[in-house]
């Protein structure tokens, strides 16, 4: 049950829902109305129409026509509108929680005072430990997330599952000489947050100096930038919506490489990113910020690409050159990116924990 997510967001539909699928289980997706994929197991619903507390109720009630074993949530209101079938009902199920975000985050908190927002993070603090009370176990997807839930409810039953991906959704094509052209990438919102700026200063100041060079930078984004930045004549820029997962997953190896230099607030510190994966997996290295979550989940990441500041812009003009003059180096890092993923960070090393976790019960 989803409150937060689409329905064929790329870890509930591509991977979990698949693999209890193919272990033999009935699955059934409730998530609020989008452009998701259309399948008989997906239920969506119009999220605007109710507030809150109504909406727990509505997805409570609707739980009814499903008669769930286990219910896997993604927020506490989920979880919330889980405990009111199960209690309403006295139905005899598990509610898990899936917890790959912060709650609270500072999503939550955006636009608010000092003081109104120090009272929403308890208040939202407070509902989260009370509804986690009552659940009846947890699905992780990195160390950082869990720890509060592991020191505050030991008792619980747990299964650790990170972002890797299905290698069969990545297209791998061969690396390919830097020193004609360079494709570069990037994902995201185009905030200072999310490092957008820095990845487009880069990516001007890469051009300028390799002039001989033909850069482009392809951005894919919900937004759009007011105005056209001016560049240099030797760099393209190309900015595309969000592309469905597949689609997603099929252009990463036509781009050489990959950027995210997001902030270094406490908050992205104990984030890991899904992305990295998906590059890892593409056999493309990788320039991130230097997240304390990023050298945790994956302590191999100076084997095939670079941890930075975000804001030393000619640190990673000096990192991007030594791939373009060194052929042996760039392709040296490709082929430990996906020869990484192919041994440890994929999703069928993990899917088995999963599977036995979801179906242990039931």
């Amino acid at each position: 049950m989803l409150t937060a997510h689409a329905a064929d967001d790329e870890r509930v539909w591509y991977h979990q829902t698949r693999s209890m699928q193919n272990a033999g289980g009935q699955v059934f997706i409730m998530a609020p109305r989008s452009n998701a994929v259309t399948n008989e197991c997906i239920h969506l619903y119009e999220a605007d129409k109710y507030k809150r507390l109504g909406l727990m109720r509505y997805l409570a009630n609707q739980l009814v026509d499903f008669q769930p074993d286990t219910i896997i949530c993604d927020t506490p209101m989920a979880l919330h509108a889980a405990q009111i079938y199960r209690r309403k009902n006295k139905a005899v199920c598990r509610i898990l929680y899936d917890v790959t975000e912060w709650y609270p985050s500072k999503k939550n908190l955006n636009l608010l005072s000092g003081i109104e927002k120090a009272a929403k993070w308890l208040t939202l603090s407070v509902f989260n430990f009370w509804v986690n009370r009552h659940t009846d176990g947890f699905i992780f997807g990195e160390e950082d997330k869990a720890r509060p839930f592991r020191r505050l409810f030991p008792g619980k039953s747990f299964v650790n599952t990170s972002y890797f991906p299905d290698l069969q959704y990545v297209k791998l094509n061969d690396s390919r000489s830097l020193t004609q052209e360079l494709r570069l990438f990037y994902s995201g919102l185009l905030t200072q947050e999310k490092g957008f700026p820095q990845v487009l200063k880069a990516a001007v100041w890469i051009a300028r100096f390799n002039p001989s060079v033909k850069v482009r930078l392809k951005v894919l984004s919900s937004e759009q930038l007011p105005t056209q930045p001016a560049v240099p004549d030797n760099l393209k820029l190309e900015f595309s919506p969000y592309l469905p997962f597949e689609d997603f997953c099929q252009q990463l190896a036509d781009h050489d490489l990959f950027f995210d230099l997001r902030s270094t607030d406490a908050e992205n510190q104990r984030c890991l990113p899904i992305k990295l994966f998906y590059y890892m997996a593409a056999g493309r290295p990788v320039i991130y910020s230097d997240l304390k979550a990023i050298s945790k989940g994956c302590p191999e990441i100076e084997d095939f690409g670079h941890l930075v500041n975000p804001f030393d812009t000619e640190a990673i003009v000096d990192i991007v050159n030594a791939y373009v003059k060194d052929e042996n180096l760039y392709r040296k890092h490709c082929s430990t990116a996906r020869q990484l993923s192919e041994q440890k960070y994929n999703w069928k090393a993990i899917e088995s924990d999963f599977v036995r976790f979801i179906l242990q019960n039931e």
